[in-house]
């Protein structure tokens, strides 16, 4: 008869039921729409920024947003599951060697998982708020590391969850495995509920964090990638009927004499993109540091035409 210790279904306490209510939780429509709608709004608002344009001038909808965080998302949700596979068999072979480990060696395990548990949630707690370097007497052996605590460092966000479900682990194996006393046990039991209420909380947290931190990433490298590639963005070609002193690098104005619709005729201008009812321009010369401006113009005005060539 398996003893307690070597009982799959007491094992999987120490992970299965964690698993649960993480899954039942980020699994969520609710959830899901949250993330993928925090990635689309804060990868747009950073693309945007770097070409001067406000994201509230755009208008763009929830859709939009959805669409936008999708393919980016993915690769990280690919990494957070390629983590979760190696966390289960990392799991298993745990619960495989404290199974045929001494009381001892079970009571060292444990205080090893919880003292990295610990160690991780506190560097993502302080990671919020405090230089790197107040922690480097933790780091001695690795001070080529040049790191910093900002909300850009992904290290953080990622300490902050592990941590907290790391010593959720380490708490139920505990339990599992009798390497706390009965009346220590009785206590972790009794606040199972709040523990893990708290733990999914950090871990959600640790999520958005992590969102946030990817998609201004991504923004930015998108927008870096559309100023690499502007000579070949649609051109656009602008007819007014009153002059618009549409001007930046690279920009050219003709006046039409054999138009009866339009007096005026803009080049040099290439589709940044259509949004909320407008078109945002930029000059063929535009570049991040040059100071150029982005050209807006309506698409609803009969004097004001836009016509796009490749």
């Amino acid at each position: 008869m398996p003893t307690k210790a070597t009982d799959p279904s007491v094992d999987d306490r120490g992970f299965g039921p964690l698993i649960q209510i993480a899954g039942q939780v980020l699994a969520s429509a609710g959830a899901l729409t949250a993330v993928l709608y925090h990635f689309g709004y804060v990868r747009e608002k950073e693309r945007l920024s770097y070409f001067g344009v406000d994201l509230g001038s755009v208008g763009l909808s929830t859709t939009d947003y959805l669409l936008s965080s999708a393919a980016p998302l993915f690769s990280l949700l690919t990494n957070v599951a390629v983590i979760g596979v190696a966390a289960i068999i990392a799991h298993h072979l745990l619960a495989y060697l404290l199974s045929r480990a001494n009381h001892l060696w079970r009571q060292i395990i444990w205080a090893v998982i919880s003292t990295i548990a610990l160690v991780l949630l506190a560097a993502g707690a302080i990671g919020t708020h405090c230089s790197w370097e107040a922690l480097s007497f933790v780091w001695r052996a690795v001070s080529a590391l040049k790191l910093r605590c900002s909300s850009d460092a992904l290290i953080f966000p990622m300490m902050l969850g592990s941590g907290a479900l790391l010593l959720e682990y380490a708490t139920e194996n505990a339990r599992t495995h009798e390497v706390v006393s009965e009346q220590l046990s009785t206590g972790l039991d009794t606040a199972r509920t709040l523990r893990r209420v708290l733990v999914i909380s950090l871990a959600l947290l640790a999520a958005f964090w992590a969102t946030d931190i990817k998609a201004k990433e991504s923004g930015f490298k998108a927008a870096q990638a559309i100023e690499s590639v502007l000579p070949f963005l649609s051109q656009a070609i602008v007819y007014t009927r009153d002059r618009l002193y549409i001007s930046g690098y690279g920009v050219s104005m003709e006046k039409l004499s054999d138009s009866d619709a339009f007096t005026f005729q803009y080049k040099g201008l290439h589709l940044l993109m259509h949004a909320g009812g407008h078109w945002f321009l930029l000059p063929a010369k535009w570049r991040h540091d040059n100071g150029a401006a982005v050209i807006l113009l309506p698409d609803s005005r009969n004097d004001i035409r836009v016509e796009l060539a490749s």
